[in-house]
């Protein structure tokens, strides 16, 4: 099924009540740095989620704290679904400009047993773990293939991968899609003044199929204008 044609099937719950992200009505604009772009976007879309795609300028792990909420329930939700789970579920494409300590965690060989055996006992809740232990998440996330990172740069010229988007997908395959301004980070959440446009799928199909097409062709290595390596 092309990524035009997804999302076309409407799931409800036993009682007729709409579920997963169709559960709720989605705001079309977003303004940072208030509350909205946690409470009205990343907290509940990610939430539902089962996929993640991001294409940002900029990625720090901060932002795994920062919406821990969000976070906590898609990693636990993956968790439950064991190798059902798509690998990766959170594929991010980013420019160059990665912190030096978020690198060492989705590279470094590291000892990640005390982590894999507290999620285990807390998979219903890990959001403390993303607040307190994020650097080490970050790493559980690549070592357990949830997780993958490709770095963009432009095939000519000495510009920049400075497009911001994403496509939060759900069990259904309904998905919310939003572009903007801001960067995936905690201060692209709570601390800068950003803009961003959210849709569905189900009522914006077009504009769903051509982000999720545009974010296949730079994981892809497909992309006429942008080089994509894994890191």
């Amino acid at each position: 099924m092309s990524a035009k044609k997804q999302g076309g099937r409407k799931r409800t719950s036993k009682a007729g009540a709409k579920s997963g992200l169709r559960s709720r009505q989605w705001k079309r604009f977003l303004r940072g740095p208030d509350k909205e772009l946690l409470d009205d976007l990343y907290v509940p879309a990610l939430g539902e989620a089962v996929r993640y795609d991001r294409c940002c300028a900029y990625f720090s792990s901060s932002v795994l704290a920062a919406a821990a909420r969000g976070f906590g329930k898609l990693i636990g939700r993956l968790i439950e679904m064991g190798d059902a789970a798509p690998t990766p579920a959170v594929r991010l494409v980013v420019n160059e400009e990665l912190t030096t300590e978020d690198v060492r965690a989705l590279t470094e060989e590291r000892d990640l047993s005390g982590l894999e055996k507290a999620l285990k006992r807390r998979f219903k809740n890990p959001k403390d773990l993303l607040t307190k232990r994020r650097l080490a998440m970050l790493g559980w996330l690549a070592k357990e293939g949830l997780l993958a990172v490709r770095v963009g740069v432009m095939r000519r010229g000495q510009g920049l991968v400075h497009a911001k988007f994403g496509v939060v997908t759900d069990p259904a395959g309904d998905a919310v899609v939003f572009n903007g301004s801001g960067n995936e980070s905690a201060r692209g959440l709570m601390g800068n003044y950003e803009r961003l446009e959210v849709s569905t799928s189900w009522d914006d199909p077009e504009r769903h199929g051509e982000y999720a097409e545009e974010f296949e062709a730079l994981w892809k290595d497909e992309h006429p204008d942008v080089h994509t390596v894994t890191l």
